[in-house]
Parts: structure tokens; sequence; C-alpha cells
């Protein structure tokens, strides 16, 4: 009986803990190159991104200027995992999976690519998710 109960908890554990990850509220921490965004608990599934962008794409838009269509009204946005945060690229193979960005003027300006989510209108009528 013991051990019956022992595995239920466990299980309601681990379903609590999963239930909470898929919820959390995503945390746009950063906005590089007016077509980038680095996120925190971004969702994992497709159907739920794409659910988050078209619900947040207006105040995105409001708040960050992006997407910014160019004049036939294409445009990309990229959605990044923000991982372990800014680092140093210190021109190593170990940092050969850095993306720096020149808009910051430090030295910690890198992330690791951690692509999640792109966004792109190739016509007034037609959006595509990747």
């Amino acid at each position: 009986m013991n051990k019956i109960k022992f595995f239920v908890v466990i299980v309601m554990i681990s379903f609590s803990c999963l239930i909470w990850k898929l919820t959390r509220p995503v945390e746009i921490i950063a906005v590089h190159d007016e077509d980038t965004l680095l996120v925190k608990n971004f969702p994992l599934f497709k159907f739920q991104q794409i659910a988050w962008w078209n619900k947040n794409k207006e105040m995105v838009y409001n708040k960050y200027k992006i997407p910014s269509p160019d004049s036939d009204g294409h445009y990309m946005v990229f959605v990044l995992g923000y991982g372990d945060g800014y680092r140093i690229d210190r021109w190593v193979d170990e940092d050969s999976n850095l993306l720096c960005f020149e808009d910051m003027k430090v030295a910690a300006n890198c992330i690791e690519k951690d692509p999640l989510f792109m966004v792109h209108r190739a016509s007034a009528s037609r959006v595509y998710y990747h």
C-alpha cells in the first residue's frame, strides 16, 4: 500500500510541475535589431506559440515597434530563448553558437542561439509560422 501512495504522490507532483511549466506567462526580456525578441517561458507547442503571437502581436508592436513591415508589407520576427543571459564572445570554439547584438555597447552582448519561433508575412494575406 505504501508503494501505491508513493507512486500517486510522484505522479501528482510531476503533473503539477508540467501544468506549471505549460502555464507560465511569457516574459519578453529584450528586443534587438528591430526584428528579434528574447524571451523566457515561451510555449512549448506550436499551436500555443501561434496563439501567443496572435494574442500579443499588437502589444509587441505598440511597445517595441515590431514587426516593422517593408513597403510591400513583408516582415519577419524572430523569437529566441534568453537562456542564461548575455555572454561575452571570447572568440573560441565554445562560443561558436553565440548570436551577438551590435546595438549593445557592452562586452556581454551575445546570447546562445536558441531559436524558438518565427513569424513571416510574405504578402498582405499570407502569414507563415515556423
